[in-house]
């Protein structure tokens, strides 16, 4: 077994398991009857009252936007599935769909609380919510250097810069106004407090990796952040020791806004834009930097050896074990010292344009959306088809592309009086596995939510 087998193999089932895991839901922008929609451009305000008792109820997002999927490292041969690392598949096969290294964007969305209200001159919004972002990136170098090694022996080096793993955690209070500006133009804005619960990023900013036929050696360059919540305990050689659960509490404070505004340019024809999660977050907690001194392998030892004969152990046992304390100690950390970290928001823009007919039962949408964030800028436009044959019913249908590749996506919308009820998701899935695991990239997005409304305006079904 070469160190660099389960090095790959660490790779992967990182890569994989992640995968197998998305904040608001863009299929949702021209659901005009949905409550939470200001959410998306905080100009957009249902023409009722709403209010949320319960944690959950009031709206539920979860998924993973990513360029890669399962049907990247799984392949089949011989009637069964293996790995890309199997030597049956081929270098070009394995690296084809990993030109772009893998990322992935993970983001979960759960209200706590939240209401709505027509009152002083406009419609008024609260939200309570937690919300939880994770980013993960994987340069192509990586997957390069587990499928391929050494070739034939001779002097090799990778360069596996800016490998990236980070996730934030934090409560959200949001506080909303939208208002008619003129017959045709409203507007709308919102300002919220931030308090962070939980974060961790560890940036590899240097991984270099000379392999010779003697030895390899390795020199690395970054940081590990973490709040309280994780008490790291490290040996004297900057080994990480242990990681166990550490206390709670706020961990950061920040602030963020949200823009919005629509205008009514024809009777039929609607434009708007929204910039949401204009902010930042500030992180009190502790920073390790990764010890620059080189780490050297120098390859097996043992191999032809007889068995320990007081143990019984052979002597490839033995070597097992020397490589997985090999790896180990590639993470070596200079001292910890307390830090602090800013965090931006995912920022996201927003332009959309919509065309009505037939009496408004039918509209066609056009939305733009770009995410500024963790792991790299996402840009996605969708079309949709808009349904609402009667006032309590709506449905979208819509498909859209993106940096990270294409999908369908639908909602469904029930707004009888008394409550308000949908659930949909942006990227369906098209083909799975037996197991019921999607094949193509790992792109999922569901969003579900009740609330109960009075107040509604008068309107003809």
């Amino acid at each position: 077994m070469k160190i660099y087998k389960r090095l790959a193999s660490l790779a992967v089932a990182s890569a994989v398991a992640i995968s197998a895991m998305a904040q608001n839901s863009n299929s949702s922008y021209f659901m005009e009857s949905m409550a939470n929609r200001h959410e998306i451009n905080p100009a957009f305000t249902p023409d009722y009252n709403y209010v949320s008792p319960l944690p959950a109820l009031g709206g539920m997002l979860i998924g993973s936007n990513s360029n890669i999927g399962v049907s990247d490292f799984l392949f089949k041969h011989n009637g069964q599935l293996v790995t890309g690392l199997n030597q049956a598949i081929s270098a070009d096969e394995f690296l084809n769909g990993l030109k772009n290294g893998a990322n992935l964007d993970l983001n979960m969305k759960l209200n706590i609380l939240s209401f709505g209200f027509k009152k002083w001159g406009g419609y008024n919004t609260f939200g309570l919510s937690v919300h939880s972002t994770t980013g993960i990136t994987l340069p192509y170098e990586l997957f390069e250097f587990a499928k391929v090694g050494q070739p034939g022996g001779a002097a090799t080096v990778y360069d596996l810069h800016h490998i990236g793993v980070s996730s934030y955690n934090y409560v959200e209070l949001a506080l909303g106004h939208s208002r008619q500006i003129t017959d045709r133009l409203r507007a709308g804005a919102k300002v919220k407090y931030l308090a962070g619960i939980a974060a961790a990023r560890l940036q590899l900013d240097r991984l270099d990796l000379a392999m010779a036929q003697e030895q390899w050696s390795i020199h690395e360059q970054g940081s590990l952040f973490t709040t309280d919540i994780v008490d790291i305990a490290y040996k004297d050689n900057g080994e990480i020791d242990n990681a166990k659960f550490g206390s709670v509490g706020i961990a950061g404070n920040g602030i963020g806004f949200d823009l919005g505004a629509s205008y009514e340019l024809l009777d039929e024809l609607t434009l708007s834009a929204s910039l949401t999660d204009i902010g930042f977050i500030s992180w009190k907690g502790q920073r390790a930097r990764l010890n620059p001194e080189p780490f050297v392998y120098n390859g097996f030892s043992h191999i032809g050896a007889e068995d320990d004969p007081a143990t019984g152990e052979s002597a490839f046992d033995q070597e097992v074990d020397q490589i997985e304390d090999d790896l180990k100690a590639l993470a070596r950390f200079e001292q910890e010292t307390s830090d602090s970290h800013l965090q931006s928001l995912a920022t996201t823009l927003n332009v959309g344009a919509e065309y009505r007919i037939l009496n408004e039962k039918i509209a066609f949408g056009l939305l733009s959306s770009t995410r500024f964030g963790m792991p790299k800028t996402w840009t996605e436009l969708m079309a949709s088809a808009n349904f609402r044959p009667v006032s309590w019913f709506n449905m979208t249908v819509n498909g859209s592309v993106s940096n990270l590749g294409h999908s369908i996506g639908t909602v469904i919308n029930f707004n009888p009086k008394g409550f308000n009820f949908y659930i949909g998701s942006d990227y369906i899935p098209m083909k799975y596995a037996k197991q019921g695991v999607p094949i193509s990239d790992a792109k999922f997005k569901l969003t579900m939510g009740m609330v109960f409304t009075f107040g509604h305006d008068k309107k003809e079904n």
